[in-house]
């Protein structure tokens, strides 16, 4: 039985590029992602019994497979597929199972997920697979809030996206210091860009598979890999890395809000390898006075509806 792994990233870091790349590989197969849709229906799991009976396992395949995240894989899967494809025992069979099952109907045996959102659900994908792979991308935490704050969805605030940046990137480096080098890889996203073939030949070594140039060639499946109403989400992703995506935040960011950033997450900006201010980032107070202002009036404004 292979090992599954897990690509997870904060998000507007890469997870998506990454994901792209893997699952042109010639063995690998990763579907879009379910955003939590396997934790949500964890939760609900006395609805439907012992699993051991088959029609309950029935029942929940069922209900799986009628979920819209599920409905967007290119590759519609059967009920009877994902039962006569578990290799483990009750829920996490029926994971796996799914991912096995589309993998088979790409032509491809090895299965991976990614989902940012596993960053904070970690202990239940472990609980899952105990011998699951973890992938982690970073990128700068100021580009990749900045890339939030262009998108109609997760923060739109500098400040708190800067706290949930820190506090999710060293959560899972943390797990992976526990993990150990077989079970955790980590990966720049500024490093995957520069030095493509590099890093995804490391990639391929810690995932005991053999490297391809097809990894590279990601940017050709582009329609394949998406769904046509989620492409906007990714323009990038038709293309080739691009180095001009690199360090946006020189540019975009002024100084009162970098300082702002760095009193949050420079800790582990400096740890990652990242640029920061010299010394304890300090002052910037009217930009992080007027940050928490316009916070608190626009977090008022939607309780009374306006």
């Amino acid at each position: 039985m292979q090992r599954p792994f897990f690509i997870v990233g904060f998000q507007r870091s890469g997870t998506t590029l990454l994901r792209a790349m893997l699952d042109s590989h010639p063995d690998v197969a990763i579907p879009l992602d379910t955003v939590g849709l396997w934790a949500r229906y964890e939760d609900r799991l006395e609805e439907y019994g012992d699993l051991a009976d088959e029609a309950n396992a029935h029942r929940l395949v069922a209900n799986l497979l009628a979920e819209e995240r599920l409905q967007l894989w290119e590759e519609p899967i059967e009920i009877d597929e994902v039962l006569g494809r578990r290799q483990r025992d009750g829920y996490p069979g029926i994971i796996e199972a799914s991912y096995l099952a589309y993998a088979a109907r790409k032509g491809k045996s090895r299965w991976g997920d990614k989902d940012p959102g596993n960053m904070t659900r970690l202990d239940r994908v472990l609980g899952w697979f105990p011998d699951a792979q973890i992938v982690h991308i970073i990128r700068d935490g100021r580009d990749a809030c900045l890339s939030h704050m262009r998108q109609s969805f997760g923060h739109s605030e500098l400040l708190p996206c800067a706290v949930d940046w820190r506090e999710q990137v060293w959560w899972v480096r943390s797990i992976g210091r526990i993990l150990g080098m077989d079970r955790y890889f980590e990966l720049r996203y500024e490093d995957l860009v520069e030095d493509t073939e590099g890093v995804l030949r490391n990639l391929c070594d810690f995932l005991e598979l053999p490297y391809s140039d097809a990894l590279q060639s990601y940017h050709e499946r582009r329609d394949e890999m998406v769904p046509e109403s989620k492409r906007e989400l990714w323009p990038l992703l038709a293309e080739p890395p691009r180095r001009d995506n690199l360090y946006r935040w020189r540019d975009e960011m002024s100084e009162g809000r970098r300082v702002c950033f760095e009193k949050r997450a420079g800790d582990v900006l400096q740890e990652m390898g990242y640029e920061t201010l010299p010394g304890k980032a300090s002052g910037a107070y009217v930009s992080e006075l007027g940050a928490l202002l316009g916070s608190s009036v626009r977090a008022m404004r939607r309780r009374l509806g306006l």
